[in-house]
């Protein structure tokens, strides 16, 4: 147990290097701010196109954390859940004035070209069978299916269609991390990263 005790001096060092971290720490957060509100109004890759994608958003917990709203490219046409104060968080979330009750509902919308689905696991593959062979390209969350049978349904009907189906494992256009790319090109961040981890390795 002694031997594990801090001595003076090092408790010090310690305590100083903690003092160093907090300030540049406090200066990194406050820019990881700034810029995810930059991101709001840049892309991060040039416009080949100013057609706007009409899309369908599908579960009102997780599908609310995606900025579909906020690409240059894209607009929510309609939103969907089985619960009314869900739908109505989703029109809030994405400015949209269109709600269904049901998925099956949505999928009848003419003008929706595409679905962002994030509703149950357990619903994951049947819902986007439904949605492609409605003629919507689709967007899922993860799991894509459940069982083996799942996958060879879902692989027939992307081959039957021709449509797009997209795995959402991905956290690409979470705002956080596309306000993380935006602070990874600038000089300065790479600069105050290196001086966090000098410091966090002298206080180890």
């Amino acid at each position: 147990m002694d031997s594990k005790r801090l001595s003076r001096r090092e408790m010090l060092h310690q305590t100083s290097a903690i003092a160093r971290c907090t300030p540049l720490a406090g200066a990194l957060v406050e820019k990881l701010a700034h810029a995810t509100a930059a991101t709001q109004d840049v892309p991060d890759y040039p416009l080949k196109s100013e057609r706007k994608i009409r899309i369908g958003v599908v579960g009102g917990g997780f599908g609310r954390d995606f900025q579909w709203h906020e690409d240059p490219n894209c607009v929510v046409h309609a939103v969907s859940d089985l619960r009314s104060d869900r739908r109505e968080a989703l029109m809030k979330t994405y400015k949209c004035d269109r709600s269904y009750e049901s998925l099956e509902k949505l999928i009848l919308d003419k003008d929706i070209e595409a679905v962002a689905i994030f509703t149950g696991a357990p619903d994951h593959a049947r819902h986007v069978i439904m949605t492609m062979n409605a003629g919507k390209h689709v967007i899922c969350a993860v799991p894509a299916c459940l069982t083996i049978e799942e996958a060879r349904q879902l692989r027939q009907v992307k081959q039957k269609t021709g449509l797009t189906y997209m795995m959402a494992e991905t956290s690409y256009y979470r705002a956080h991390c596309m306000a993380a790319r935006n602070m990874s090109s600038s000089p300065r961040w790479w600069k105050g990263v290196s001086r966090l981890s000098i410091s966090m390795r002298r206080w180890r």
